[in-house]
């Protein structure tokens, strides 16, 4: 008579492809609350772009001549 013993056995321990698709939802749940909060979703979509130019008020502009001393 054959004596057979099944001392193999397997053991799982609940740590899945689920657990990480959950954390890594938790966490997308976490971040945008954060952005939220700080109000990067309710920004305004306008730019306001300023060009401020020197001396506009000058009337004549001399460039000096290459070579020239009295400019």
């Amino acid at each position: 008579m054959t004596y057979h013993s099944d001392t193999s056995k397997t053991v799982t321990t609940g740590f899945g492809a689920g657990w990480f698709m959950a954390g890594a939802l938790v966490v997308t749940l976490i971040a945008g609350g954060f952005l939220y909060y700080q109000g990067y979703f309710t920004q305004d979509e306008e730019i306001s772009i300023e060009l401020n130019l020197p001396n506009m008020d000058t009337k004549k502009i001399t460039t000096p001549i290459p070579g020239n001393t009295d400019g």
